[in-house]
């Protein structure tokens, strides 16, 4: 077993999720790679750490990808240094990293908002007039759209949704996730309009074996593409442009914030780990920062 390897399973046995995992593991081959054929990994020093680093930035590598880069090496190397005995310290402790800018993410407006609704309602309208056979699913894409804008659930989230997982009741309402990122579980509170919603998809899913919320047409679970295509299909008809399922989440984010939510309670909302997640969505967005700039005027 060579020292990736056993890397690797080191990090299954900390219960590290899959994807971080894969990060780690896909970021330190390309390391290896850089580093050459006639060196080891059991070899690497901090000078080859920032000669990688300095190697990212004058490939134009975004801040954020180096300062992954950067973390996987990290972690790589503390495991050397305290497990594997590989190192007399971690090579990447000192390591100066790239300032990474505090952006925004992307979400919708206010107007943004209301023409993808306004599509997903017409889409239903005109799939119940001209294609009844169909009606079913559309139904379950607008479900799970709305839903996804009503919660902020991640797509993979949505996706593994079980029917026990819904308190639907007509006061209150809640959903359960289970296996959040970082394996944590949340509930998130429903509003009534999304109670009403799933309480009506219920009653008109089909009865199949599995406890899915959403089904495709086989019965089996929805998957994440199909709900990334779905929403991709709304973004187009609705004009919108690069709208993906996580883009409903910063929308969602955004809207308790801007009707007086506090940050713990988004925080909480979403399963962020720390509250410095939750504090992007105070950031000005680009469009604010361009209407900033307009309400400038000219420069006489």
């Amino acid at each position: 077993m060579n020292t990736l390897d056993q890397y690797q399973q080191y990090l299954l046995e900390m219960d590290k999720s899959p994807m971080t995992i894969k990060g780690y593991v896909t970021d330190l081959k390309q390391f290896q790679k850089w580093l050459g054929s006639d060196r080891s990994m059991e070899s690497i020093s901090p000078a080859d750490v920032r000669a990688y680093r300095d190697y990212l930035m004058a490939k134009a590598a975004s801040p954020n990808t180096i300062s992954r880069h950067l973390a996987s090496l990290a972690s790589f190397g503390q495991w050397g240094a305290d497990k594997a005995k590989l190192f007399p310290e971690n090579p990447a402790l000192h390591i100066e990293p790239v300032e990474v800018a505090t952006l925004a993410p992307r979400w919708l407006d206010k107007n943004q908002k209301r023409k993808l609704l306004n599509t997903i309602e017409n889409d239903l309208r005109v799939a119940r007039e001209k294609y009844p056979r169909l009606w079913l699913i559309r139904y379950r894409d607008a479900v799970m759209v709305n839903t996804l804008l009503a919660t902020g659930l991640r797509v993979g989230e949505l996706c593994d949704l079980r029917i026990s997982d819904l308190a639907l009741g007509e006061r209150k309402g809640s959903l359960m996730v289970r296996n959040g990122k970082g394996r944590k579980q949340r509930a998130v509170a429903l509003m009534n309009e999304t109670r009403k919603q799933l309480t009506e998809w219920l009653a008109v899913r089909p009865q199949v074996t599995s406890d899915r919320v959403f089904i495709g047409q086989r019965g089996e679970p929805v998957q994440p593409r199909i709900v990334q295509r779905i929403v991709s299909r709304y973004a187009k008809e609705a004009d919108l442009e690069d709208v993906t399922p996580h883009t409903l989440r910063h929308t969602y984010s955004k809207s308790l914030l801007d009707s007086g939510a506090s940050l713990v309670e988004v925080s909480k909302l979403l399963g962020h780990k720390s509250l410095d997640s939750t504090a992007r969505y105070t950031q000005p967005s680009d469009m604010e920062l361009q209407d900033a700039v307009e309400r400038m005027g000219g420069l006489s």
